[in-house]
């Protein structure tokens, strides 16, 4: 908004100051632009005729014909020079072989390595053989059956626990077995009581035994003790006591053994069997009738759990069965037998290196190698002579009018009176010194087909930059523009009368002498460029021009 009234403003005062000055010019007011005597000096107003012409705004700049690729040439490795194809000048097509250098080594090498190779995948081959690692997975799947068999059944208890109810059928039997069981026990109870009347009687005689023996000790001692006083019947009563005492003891045996033997019988084991059947019978139906403990569910929860873990663990160690068998034995083999084929890689890109094939069309533009020597390092230069560019230098103050497709005009100094054409493909984003002096570096292409002339490498050229060029222009001298902003420019047309109208014009191209006007001045229109004070005998008149200004443009050489 700013620039936009200060531009109105300048506007009116030009208009003012141009229209007063005419007015008073005409009108004798200003004694200085009234006409005086013939003598006298007078201001005289320059004008300019707009022209159709052609503009051209260049630069100037200096180079040499390069080829357009260039490439230096080695073997894969050093060795002596076998054979050598090629000779500088000779064109070889891309594929083409230009020599090649001892291969034996390269060649044994390379046998070398494909032996190591079979040797490796035969390694491999009997690290796959995994018999034993086969088994553990076997050994570890079955694991993991157990596992998941185990866990069901502890889902199952649980799910028991959790849906328990009695089972009136189940129960019933219970009660009948219980039933059962209680009159077996109460019949081996009677009937071992029946046998203890029997131990009780057994145990009666075997106490009257004992008592008969006492008594028939007793009656021996007092036999002995008589026999003393009857002498004469000693014999006989010694004998009647010996055999009392002897029937005695063999009564107390009789009775010790039946008394023995009524101990023994298997009526008390009876009972407690029985007894152990009632309470087995009676636990049985507790157990049918009692719903289960909240530590009995836990229990079976925390045994869901336990077997869950187990079953996991099994399925983590039949994976790891699994990978070991897959990679275990291999892993080693294999990377034996990558390395293997990564040297044979190797040794072969050396035999194929002992062989220099073209890798692009072009010309041999130096060798550095015969048969029998050492080849190493560089050994050829190919060059590509068929399309070559231009690479030259303009001067640091041309920068603006350098860049990638401008048109340019290429004069050979040994083809002074030929011109080729091109346009600029790369410029360099550094500057270089040519001559010590900072100057643009870029390159251009050429169209040789224009002249059929043989050009040969390193030429010196002369280049013209053609940063921009119209054609029919309407063109105006840079005198007759008045810049009232960045961009802006108006000029003074010369009416009738000499009157002077400022418009408003569209400025495309410029040099330091013409200005192409896209809009704004048709073509033969009168535009004041200045004015100069002469002296004159008659009253000024407005000077005109010819129709063809005169042609300007910025003609620069770098170093001249």
């Amino acid at each position: 908004m700013v620039r936009k009234k200060v531009f109105w403003i300048v506007l009116m005062a030009l208009l003012l100051a141009g229209g007063g000055s005419y007015a008073a010019y005409a009108s004798g007011l200003v004694p200085w632009l009234v006409p005086q005597d013939d003598a006298a000096e007078e201001t005289v107003m320059q004008t300019a005729t707009v022209t159709v012409g052609d503009l051209s705004i260049t630069a100037d700049g200096s180079g040499q014909l390069v080829p357009s690729t260039e490439i230096a040439l080695s073997f894969g490795s050093s060795g002596t020079l076998m054979e050598w194809l090629v000779k500088v000048g000779d064109v070889v097509a891309a594929g083409d072989v230009l020599g090649w250098i001892d291969d034996t080594e390269a060649r044994k090498a390379v046998i070398d390595a494909e032996l190591a190779v079979l040797q490796a995948q035969e390694a491999l081959d009997q690290a796959t053989d995994t018999g034993s690692l086969e088994q553990a997975v076997s050994q570890a799947a079955l694991k993991v059956v157990q596992a998941e068999a185990n866990f069901g059944t502890a889902q199952n208890d649980l799910e028991d626990l959790a849906d328990w109810s009695p089972d009136v059928t189940d129960v019933q039997i219970a009660e009948a077995n219980l039933v059962i069981a209680r009159a077996h026990y109460e019949n081996v109870v009677a009937k071992a009581s029946m046998r203890d009347q029997q131990v009780a009687s057994t145990r009666i005689n075997l106490e009257q035994a004992i008592r008969s023996l006492e008594e028939a000790q007793i009656q021996y001692a007092d036999a002995m003790d008589g026999a003393r006083d009857w002498e004469n019947n000693i014999e006989s009563t010694r004998e009647n006591a010996a055999k009392s005492l002897q029937k005695a003891q063999e009564n107390l045996e009789i009775a010790q053994a039946s008394y023995d033997l009524s101990m023994i019988d298997s009526s008390t084991i009876d009972v407690q069997n029985a007894r152990v059947k009632v309470l087995n019978a009676q636990s049985t139906l507790d157990d049918l009738q009692t719903s289960p403990e909240q530590e009995d569910v836990t229990s079976a929860e925390l045994a869901v759990q336990e077997m869950q873990v187990a079953l996991q663990q099994a399925r983590l160690d039949m994976a790891d069965a699994q990978q070991a068998l897959a990679n275990a034995d291999t892993y080693e083999a294999e990377l034996t037998l990558q390395q293997a084929q990564l040297k044979l890689e190797s040794a072969q890109d050396d035999l194929a290196g002992t062989t220099l094939v073209a890798p692009i069309a072009g010309t041999a533009v130096e060798t550095n190698v015969t048969v029998g020597e050492t080849a190493s390092g560089t050994v050829i230069v190919l060059a590509d002579l068929e399309t070559p560019v231009v690479q030259f230098w303009v001067e640091e103050s041309d920068l603006n009018s350098v860049a990638v497709g401008h048109l340019v005009h290429i004069v050979f100094e040994a083809l002074p009176d030929l011109t080729y054409e091109g346009a600029i493909v790369r410029v360099d984003p550094v500057l270089v010194s040519v001559s010590n002096t900072p100057a643009l570096q870029a390159w251009a292409s050429i169209d040789t087909s224009i002249h059929p002339v043989r050009l040969l490498g390193d030429m010196n050229v002369e280049v013209e930059i053609v940063a921009g060029e119209a054609r029919n222009a309407l063109l105006v001298p840079v005198q007759a523009l008045r810049e009232l902003g960045e961009g802006q420019y108006a000029v003074f047309v010369v009416g009738a009368g000499d009157e002077l109208e400022m418009r408003m014009v569209e400025v495309g191209l410029m040099d330091y002498v013409n200005a192409e006007i896209l809009s704004g001045l048709e073509r033969g229109e009168l535009v004041r460029t200045g004015e100069t004070t002469s002296a004159s005998t008659s009253t000024s008149t407005p000077s005109t021009t010819t129709d063809q200004p005169p042609m300007g443009g910025v003609q620069r050489m770098l170093g001249g």
